[in-house]
């Protein structure tokens, strides 16, 4: 049978596989680029994330690079302050008594028993014992002086530095002390067998005319001390050398106690101090100090001494200065059999 166009076209179907082929290729492409163009802003997106989070890694290894540089240059900071070549000593908290007084010092600004940088032994600049390495200047005193007196002529010589003490003590033989100061004369039996070292030190000190014309640069009422043996008169001078330590642990620092301030263990130079009465005592607990000597005549000229006004009694160590100078005038050393 024969196919009837007529029928065909009035049921109204299209008899034409050609169009509705295209339509679907139509579709099937439409489809086919959506698809594509999806990937490739993904691809664009992912792109873009990866961008992003590049640039920040950057920033953030920018950042820490930043901080670096200036922790080390703050550290370079902080090691050029504290290493600036000064010689002075530095600042060293010492004894301190049950009451909270203060302890011997040798260097203003100082809370406890302090003097000379520490070291080791009798240790210095290089060079043979005994030979000088230079001198300091002494600072300019009160223009009054305790007691009457006078200033001596060489209290404004610059004193000599050397780079370690010089073996001058002989088996066998005892040594004294004479102080001539301000106020009068104090004399002292130095314990050459107790502390050889710091003995040797200071007499070897004495003969080369290092303590003559300096002057006593601290008065501590709480302690009961009088110190000096400080070239500078500032609280912070020495001989050039340190020497070590000489304790048994029984210290006892009552009136009439002779013995060698330091900064710490092992750093005692050419600062000393008496003890003049009982408060003396509240430094036993810690027992720092060398006692190398003993008071014998004029520890009522120490107790005068100790006695002078201050400068500023408010004002702790740097106040401790008294308002008159008190001039050791000389130091001489009597030898015995």
């Amino acid at each position: 049978m024969q196919p009837n166009p007529d029928r065909a076209s009035r049921t109204g179907r299209s008899r034409c596989p050609t169009v509705r082929g295209f339509f679907r290729w139509v579709t099937w492409a439409a489809v086919a680029n959506k698809k594509t163009r999806n990937r490739q802003l993904a691809k664009q997106h992912q792109r873009r994330r990866s961008e992003r989070m590049q640039h920040h890694r950057k920033r953030q290894m920018a950042t820490i690079a930043v901080a670096l540089i200036v922790a080390l240059l703050g550290s370079l900071g902080v090691f050029l302050l504290f290493s600036n070549g000064d010689d002075t000593p530095p600042v060293a908290s010492g004894a301190t008594g049950k009451t909270g007084a203060t302890g011997a010092t040798g260097q203003t600004g100082a809370t406890g028993a302090t003097g000379q940088t520490a070291a080791t032994g009798a240790t210095g600049s290089t060079g043979e014992p005994g030979s000088q390495t230079g001198t300091v200047q002494p600072e300019p005193g009160p223009q009054e002086v305790a007691c009457g007196g006078t200033q001596p002529e060489d209290a404004l010589t610059p004193k000599p530095q050397f780079s370690a003490p010089e073996q001058v003590l002989e088996q066998g033989r005892s040594y004294e002390a004479v102080l001539e100061t301000s106020c009068g004369d104090i004399v002292i039996q130095l314990l050459a067998e107790d502390a050889p070292q710091t003995v040797n030190s200071f007499v070897f000190l004495a003969q080369q005319g290092y303590f003559d014309g300096q002057r006593f640069h601290r008065l501590d009422t709480s302690i009961d001390v009088i110190q000096g043996g400080d070239p500078t008169a500032t609280g912070s001078g020495g001989p050039g050398y340190s020497i070590p330590d000489e304790l048994t642990g029984e210290e006892s620092y009552g009136p009439g106690v002779f013995a060698m301030a330091n900064s710490g263990p092992d750093s005692g130079g050419s600062q000393f101090f008496v003890i003049t009465g009982d408060d003396g005592h509240l430094l036993d607990d810690q027992a720092a100090w060398t006692i190398f000597g003993t008071i014998t005549e004029g520890l009522d000229v120490a107790q005068t001494i100790q006695d002078l006004p201050i400068q500023d009694p408010a004002a702790g160590l740097s106040g401790q200065q008294p308002v008159q100078a008190v001039y050791i005038e000389r130091v001489t050393i009597r030898e015995g059999k």
